[in-house]
């Protein structure tokens, strides 16, 4: 009944114009038809209703409304923008439309730098028993692409919808290091808080007098616990990792490892406290997700490194549900793990056996996208103890179309992407020398994939350098790329869906291997 009223109103409303029909979106509420139509390359919601029920509707914002018949009766229908205000009903009225606490499934972050790409990511997840994270966007990512966390949440509201899907999804409001980022987040109805204390994190260059010293003036009020205490506790403490060699390894703190760890890592501990609390206040009894990152630092996390860390957080009430650290080897962006694949994964082990016996909580990878050599070592360790996050691959998959549909906007994207290189790597670990980079004009339009999309230098000077090319306007005030950008992807939209969907499906099959076969 619902494909015959929607075809009903289409012939009244949409003669002689361009619109595509949301199928999977057509959903029954209150006697009422709800669905997505494309009008050009703006989407709407499309509501129909009998007569009577229009009063309903009345909270919805919409630019136009009508009556056309159907059979023998007649139906009203509005036309909505597809904005922040009626996002925010959809939620109410849908509740598969809104965010929820994941808890300690395992989960795949799926960030979209460009607020198009969830369909693909939902498409993706659909046939895994993994749980998806569809907003997940840095204060980092939001301030170079010109987005607030409400725009994040609305987007994928807007595209959960879109898709039909009704598997649940979480917000996580990533890589969070002030008060400010998070309330906004926590206002826009984020799930999932990841705290990066970072830029608390002392560096390991003390001398032994110089580290008693500043073991001796940590702030001991703010860690509730006098020195004295803190040192009966850790010189006590214990932790025995059974490994699977048989063999079984003792963490325990010598005084010299404990003043090391206390200093470099204290004032990190109180940030992520405060940052906690603020939360258990503002959710009250309602669930939330909450992280912890340390990945972006200079110096693999160590075991024993890993066991204060988590046993502080403990000690001052914080509930772990995930845990980034930072790896053995190298996550750069947009390429793949650069480092001793035996080495990572017996570091890999003794922290996922630390996560099991101290929690559990989750090892999450952060930098994730494209590491596929590790992937299998993640799949068959721990798949149902992984939050694998990634972000930049989908704008980079994005980017393979343009390449294919728009050479022409490709080559300008690359050019000022060079030009915009060194300033925007100053925040990301990546490695790539523009001088390695080919000439354009010795590149054909038919191998501008192959040349700078495959190979490390292109996909890491493309990736970093997403913020200056979506926020780069022309002297009249006027987007240089980011329309441009949309138009591409909108006209080829489902070839970009399924370009997308192709690309992350790889990444679950082969780190969530093990957890899906069982």
């Amino acid at each position: 009944m619902i494909p015959s009223i929607v075809n009903g109103f289409i012939k009244s409303y949409g003669a002689g114009k361009t619109i595509k029909i949301y199928e999977s979106s057509m959903v029954r509420k209150n006697r009422c038809v709800f669905f997505l139509i494309r009008e050009n390359l703006e989407r709407k919601l499309v509501i129909i209703c009998p007569q009577d029920s229009f009063r309903f509707l009345r909270s919805f914002s919409f630019e136009e409304h009508g009556i056309f018949n159907y059979g023998f009766k007649k139906l009203n229908y509005i036309i909505c923008p597809c904005d922040s205000k009626n996002a925010s009903i959809i939620r109410e009225f849908f509740p598969y439309t809104h965010p929820r606490a994941i808890g300690l499934r395992a989960a795949i972050g799926l960030g979209d730098r460009l607020g198009l790409a969830t369909p693909g990511h939902i498409r993706a997840v659909k046939q895994f028993n993994v749980f998806p994270v569809l907003a997940q966007q840095s204060a980092r990512e939001m301030e170079r692409t010109g987005r607030r966390p409400q725009d994040v949440l609305d987007d994928v509201t807007w595209a959960v919808f879109q898709e039909g899907y009704r598997g649940g999804f979480a917000a996580d409001a990533d890589h969070l290091k002030t008060e400010e980022d998070l309330y906004e987040a926590f206002k826009a109805g984020f799930t999932m808080y990841t705290i990066d204390p970072s830029d608390y994190i002392e560096a390991d260059d003390h001398s032994a007098e110089g580290l008693k010293r500043k073991f001796e003036s940590l702030p001991w009020s703010e860690m509730e616990c006098s020195k004295e205490r803190f040192l009966k506790i850790y010189m006590r403490k214990r932790l025995v990792l059974r490994m699977p060699n048989g063999k079984d390894k003792e963490l325990k703190f010598s005084e010299d490892d404990l003043f090391k760890a206390a200093v470099k890592f204290s004032l990190a501990i109180i940030f992520t406290t405060r940052m906690y609390r603020r939360l258990r206040k503002l959710f009250r009894r309602k669930r939330f997700d909450f992280e912890v990152s340390i990945d972006e630092i200079e110096q693999p996390t160590t075991s024993l490194e890993h066991f204060f860390l988590i046993s502080e957080l403990k000690r001052f009430g914080v509930r772990v549900h995930g845990l980034a650290l930072r790896f053995v080897g190298r996550f750069e962006k947009a390429v793949d793990y650069i480092g001793d694949l035996k080495e990572f994964e017996n570091s890999f082990i003794e922290h996922l056996l630390i996560s099991k016996q101290c929690g559990p909580y989750k090892i999450s990878v952060h930098s994730g996208s494209d590491k596929f050599s590790i992937y299998p070592i993640l799949g068959k360790l721990a798949s149902n103890m992984i939050h694998l996050k990634t972000s930049g691959t989908s704008y980079l998959e994005s980017l393979r179309l343009i390449a294919k549909h728009d050479p022409k906007l490709f080559k300008d994207i690359l050019r000022h992407s060079l030009e915009h290189f060194w300033k925007d790597r100053k925040s990301y670990h990546v490695n790539a020398d523009p001088t390695l980079i080919p000439n354009l004009d010795d590149i054909s339009d038919q191998d501008l994939e192959r040349t700078f999309l495959e190979r490390a230098d292109g996909r890491q000077i493309l990736h970093v350098t997403y913020g200056s090319v979506l926020m780069a306007r022309d002297s009249d005030g006027k987007w240089l790329f980011r329309e441009r950008i949309r138009r591409i992807l909108l006209e080829n939209e489902e070839e970009f869906y399924e370009a997308i969907a192709r690309h992350i499906r790889r990444h679950i099959k082969e780190c969530f291997t093990q957890h899906n076969k069982g």
